[in-house]
């Protein structure tokens, strides 16, 4: 066993005194303290830490002395900081922190200091959302705001959290987070164009504080989506757009920003950007919308040949990635969370790619995954000093701690793969109905026709003269996709719906 003797400054004990008591009860006296403190004052002027850290477990459970149990928290966190574990020092002070936020009130700012280093914050969210109010500097409660804030949005409490991010400094270092957060926080409550200013300051202080790429297309995503609920479609389409080719993103953006263009009515610009969903190259991705949204491209456009041929593909691709999902629901959250995990961190995992990729460049994941291997580490150093009270109550703690991450995670995880099993299973159900009405349309065209005695002419268009530009070359398509053309294709055709058959005729 290793002896955890160091001698401690006077600054370590430096922890809050309870200025009364809880619940409104008497404060209590100093010889009370002096007499619950008393073992632990022994063993620190003996220099024995490790004795110290075990009496203040002992107080924590300590009925008779639960007046204590806060402080006695805010000590041993001190304590373990000094030992050099940061996670089980983090552990006590949110601990001490749920005891008694108003007692210990003035430790906030080194627990949010302990979040940051072992990368849990989230673990802090539900002490801080309820207790705001605490006596602490202007830099600490601009931090808490914006964790309770975090907690506030995932509880679904929208104008709470709004208001605390309000709260929220320019100079904190997760101002720009702050402001991303509340730009999606108002769009989700249908202000959109009140989102707008939020999450350009977002997009300007990421930059400057050299947030990368992931956050800049995130935030660019939201801007566009904000301007798309708005109404702008052709700023959320510019929004789109500014997403770069190389990006994670691109092909979520590609998709949405085709929405945009189908409600601009603009179909072949629709079909130009879902063109890149169904090359080879993405067959493994999840992308069934995009495939209903090129159909009923086509299908506006009278081209019932080629949605039913759509729709055939679509079944073909999608039916079996209905089973894959299937299988992945029968996991368990923390065999889901250990796959994703490993993906994260060798790319190999039994997932497939259509739900990996969700979550390869999701910050929350990725802070999850730091604090569970930041927790391991910590518990293997416990097992060091494991004879000792205190080793084997933080190894409990930590190790709680772990369970509870890996459990929350891999549940999220599943919620998604669940979601995305039932979406799709409602989709090629009524992707059979989508065929008869299919049918039926093109089956009116040719009763029209044997009517007649020829086909109905199509609704004469405007023909507009499709250039190059000097940096760029420009062919037909030949049947055959090239993975330098994805991302640059353009749909030029005209409608086939005779004027006397539009829809709705």
């Amino acid at each position: 066993m290793r002896v955890l003797t160091l001698i401690l400054g006077a600054s370590l004990w430096s922890a809050p005194a309870v200025a009364q008591g809880l619940n409104g009860a008497p404060a209590p006296t100093m010889e009370q303290r002096m007499e619950a403190f008393a073992q632990v004052t022994a063993a620190m002027e003996s220099g024995n830490k490790a004795a110290a850290a075990d009496e203040l477990v002992a107080l924590t459970e300590s009925e008779e002395w639960s007046m204590f149990r806060a402080e006695a928290y805010a000590r041993l966190a001190m304590l373990l900081k000094n030992l050099e574990l940061p996670y089980s020092a983090l552990i006590a002070y949110s601990k001490a922190l749920a005891e008694d936020p108003q007692g210990v009130g003035s430790e906030a700012g080194k627990a949010v200091d302990l979040a940051d280093q072992v990368g849990d914050q989230a673990i802090l969210e539900p002490v801080f959302a309820g207790n705001i109010g605490l006596d602490v500097d202007e830099a600490t409660r601009s931090r808490m705001a914006y964790l309770a804030a975090r907690e506030n949005y995932r509880s679904g409490n929208l104008a709470v959290a709004g208001a605390m991010l309000k709260m929220v400094k320019p100079n904190d270092p997760y101002y720009p987070e702050a402001k991303a957060l509340e730009g999606v926080i108002l769009s989700l409550q249908d202000q959109h164009g009140n989102a707008l200013a939020p999450l350009q300051i977002a997009l300007a202080t990421g930059g400057r504080a050299q947030r990368g790429e992931i956050f800049k297309a995130t935030v660019t995503l939201n801007l566009a989506r904000a301007y798309y609920a708005a109404g702008n479609f052709p700023q959320a389409a510019h929004y789109w757009s500014q997403i770069e080719r190389d990006d994670p993103k691109w092909l979520d953006a590609q998709f949405e920003r085709a929405w945009a263009h189908f409600r601009m009515e603009d179909m072949n610009g629709t079909l130009g950007l879902l063109q890149n969903h169904v090359s080879p190259y993405f067959h493994d991705r999840y992308y069934p919308e995009a495939a209903m949204l090129r159909l009923y491209a086509l299908f506006l456009l009278c081209k019932f040949p080629e949605a039913s041929a759509q729709l055939d593909a679509f079944q073909a691709q999608y039916r079996p990635q209905q089973s894959e999902l299937l299988g992945v629901t029968a996991y368990t959250k923390t065999d889901t969370f250990d796959q994703i995990r490993r993906h994260i961190d060798d790319g190999r995992s039994d997932l497939p790619k259509m739900v990996t990729l969700a979550f390869e460049s999701e910050d929350r994941i990725k802070d999850s995954i730091g604090a569970v291997s930041s927790a391991e580490g910590e518990i293997a150093r416990l097992r060091n000093v494991g004879a000792n009270v205190f080793a084997q109550t933080a190894m409990d703690w930590v190790n709680e701690r772990r369970g509870e991450i890996i459990e929350t995670e891999g549940g999220r995880i599943l919620r998604r793969v669940k979601k995305m099993e039932t979406e799709l299973s409602e989709m090629i159900a009524n992707s059979d109905v989508t065929k008869l009405d299919l049918m039926q349309m093109e089956s009116r065209l040719f009763e029209r026709a044997s009517f007649t005695g020829k086909m109905p002419e199509a609704k004469r268009r405007v023909k507009r003269k499709v250039s190059a530009r000097v940096t760029e070359r420009k062919w037909d398509w030949q049947g055959e996709y090239w993975a330098d053309e994805v991302g640059y294709y353009r749909v030029d055709t005209t409608p086939e719906c005779p004027e006397n058959m539009m829809q709705g005729s």
